[in-house]
């Protein structure tokens, strides 16, 4: 038996200048990794980050670069049974309102994004923030949730963190907003 795969599943295969393409760009990436700095190596990376984000995104790291936090929660529906079943809503923050966001609704994206960036990191809940999570829990989009979440008399679950800038987060921060000249 041919222990190859089969024509029908087998992937097309790349013009040859795509593949010598992606080789050189490579090869090109590792010759640099070499003569690179460590310096040289974090700007670029801080760079390429900042090309990801949008200018929401930018407001919510501008807003916790003081050190503070934001609280954070998330809403989780209820199965027959009362255990916690899928999210209904992850990653609302107040921080859209400190923030003074273009597009509030679209906080929890945008807190999503700036997690899967390492931007921003979650902590546990905040009781000296108690006012700031009722503020949050009346919030429109998380009352909606609370009520698609819940099942009959189970209400849906709701988990209370903190949102805070990470280490490296503070540390693009600190690059990003030093001198015009450093530009």
């Amino acid at each position: 038996m041919d222990a190859t795969v089969p024509p029908e599943r087998a992937l097309p295969a790349a013009p040859a200048r795509i593949a010598e393409g992606l080789d050189t760009k490579m090869h090109r990436l590792l010759d640099r990794a070499i003569e690179q700095s460590t310096t040289a190596s974090r700007n670029e990376l801080f760079h390429m980050i900042v090309d990801q984000l949008v200018p929401d995104e930018a407001r919510i790291i501008g807003a916790l670069s003081d050190g503070s936090a934001s609280p954070l929660l998330n809403v989780y529906a209820r199965t027959r049974t009362g255990l916690v079943g899928e999210v209904v809503l992850e990653n609302m923050s107040l921080i859209a309102k400190t923030a003074n966001l273009a597009l509030p609704q679209l906080t929890p994206m945008y807190v999503s994004h700036l997690l899967s960036l390492g931007l921003v990191e979650s902590g546990p809940e905040d009781s000296s923030m108690k006012d700031e999570y009722e503020i949050l829990a009346a919030d429109i989009a998380v009352l909606q949730a609370i009520k698609r979440a819940g099942r009959g008399p189970i209400p849906a679950r709701i988990e209370k963190y903190t949102l805070r800038l990470s280490g490296f987060g503070l540390e693009l921060w600190a690059a990003a907003s030093g001198p015009r000249s450093r530009e």
